[in-house]
């Protein structure tokens, strides 16, 4: 039933059989570890962006007969 909070653990963070202190150290490195995680996925989300931005430049250029390119623009 508590396994949507953290499928590390089968119990409420309030369970009774955790010292306040405790709880509350395990709460602030949860939170830390979820800050990191979306760091990193913003992260990647940035790159990912990036990869597709050039590769819609690189769509966006036509071969013309002399060798070069054009940019085509829709």
């Amino acid at each position: 039933m508590y396994s949507k909070w953290n499928s590390e653990t089968s119990y409420p963070p309030s369970a009774p059989h955790m010292h306040t202190g405790q709880s509350s150290q395990q709460m602030n490195q949860r939170l830390k570890n979820l800050e990191d995680q979306m760091e990193l996925l913003i992260k990647l989300m940035e790159c990912n962006n990036q990869l597709l931005r050039s590769i819609e430049e690189q769509q966006n250029r036509v071969c013309a007969a002399g060798g070069g390119s054009v940019i085509v623009r829709m």
